[in-house]
C-alpha cells in the first residue's frame, strides 16, 4: 500500500545528481522528461535546472569552464530543499484514515526539521558520440540542520538511501563516470556508474551501475530504457538490487 509514496519519492530524486556530459544543451533550447528536470540552457554558457516536483523544490546552475588539455569540462551548483516532501511522504494519507503511519515511508514520531543541502560537481568529457565519448564526474554535497532528523527516520530503499544520506550525515561524496557511444542514426547506448561515500552514516557507500539504450526519434522526444545495479550498505546491513529503467524525455 505504500506504492504510491515510494514512487513519488523514487521519480524526485533518482533525476538528482546523475552522472552526465559537460556539455551544455544549445543556446535557448529547453528539455524534460519524466525523471528529469526541466533544463533551459541560457546565452551566457550555462543552462539551469529546476525539479517539477513542488513539493521537492531544487534548482541548479551549470557553467563552461576552459578546456583542460583534449577534456571539456563544466561545473554545477545545485541547491535543494526536501522538507515539504519528506514531511509528505511522513503520512500523506494516515493522518485523515485514523492510522498516523499507514501509507507513509517515514513514521510519525519523528519530527521533520527545516532543512537545505548544497552541492557542487565538477565534470570532465572527451571524444564524441561516433568514436566514443567519456565523461568523468566528482563532487561534494553539505547540508545545513539535517543532524536534527533523526537516524532512525531513514528511507532504507535503493537510490533513495544514498541521495538522501546528506540530510543524516551533513555532508556527502561522489564520484561518477559515464561511456556513450552511438550504435546507429538515431541508436545510442550509454554505460554509467555512481559512487557515494557517506562517512560515518549507519550505511557508508552504495554504488549504481545503469546501462541504457537511448532512441532519438526526433529532436523533440527521446525514449530510453534499460537497468541500474546497486550494491550499497544500509543501516541494517549491505544488499544488492537490481531494477529497470525508463524514461521519455520532451525537447524544444
Amino acid at each position: 500500500m505504500r506504492i504510491f509514496p515510494l514512487l513519488f519519492i523514487f521519480s524526485i530524486i533518482s533525476a538528482q545528481w546523475s552522472s552526465e556530459s559537460a556539455h551544455l544543451l544549445e543556446k535557448n533550447r529547453k528539455e524534460i522528461g519524466l525523471l528529469s528536470p526541466y533544463k533551459m540552457a541560457l546565452n551566457n554558457g550555462s543552462e539551469i535546472g529546476v525539479n517539477k516536483f513542488l513539493l521537492m523544490p531544487s534548482i541548479y546552475a551549470k557553467q563552461e569552464m576552459s578546456m583542460y588539455n583534449s577534456w571539456k569540462m563544466a561545473r554545477k551548483f545545485r541547491t535543494e530543499y526536501p522538507t515539504p516532501g519528506l514531511k509528505w511522504i511522513q503520512s500523506p494519507l494516515g493522518k485523515e484514515m485514523g492510522d498516523p503511519n499507514m501509507f507513509s515511508l517515514i513514521s510519525s514520531q519523528f519530527s521533520i526539521p527545516q532543512m537545505f543541502s548544497f552541492h557542487v560537481e565538477l565534470i570532465g568529457t572527451k571524444g564524441d558520440l561516433e568514436s566514443g565519448q567519456l565523461s568523468l564526474n566528482g563532487g561534494v554535497g553539505v547540508a545545513l540542520n539535517g543532524k536534527k532528523l533523526s537516524n532512525d527516520a531513514t528511507i532504507d530503499l535503493p537510490v533513495i538511501y544514498p541521495r538522501l544520506s546528506v540530510y543524516y550525515n551533513d555532508f556527502v561524496i561522489k564520484t561518477g563516470g559515464e561511456y556513450a557511444r552511438r550504435l546507429r542514426n538515431r541508436l545510442n547506448y550509454i554505460i554509467d556508474y555512481e559512487m557515494y561515500l557517506m562517512p560515518g552514516n549507519g550505511g557508508r557507500y552504495a554504488f549504481e551501475q545503469q546501462s541504457v539504450l537511448v532512441w532519438q526519434k526526433s529532436n523533440t522526444l527521446n525514449l530510453s530504457f534499460g537497468y541500474k545495479l546497486i550494491v550499497g550498505e544500509y543501516p541494517f546491513g549491505g544488499q544488492a538490487h537490481l531494477l529497470p529503467t525508463f524514461n521519455i524525455k520532451f525537447g524544444w
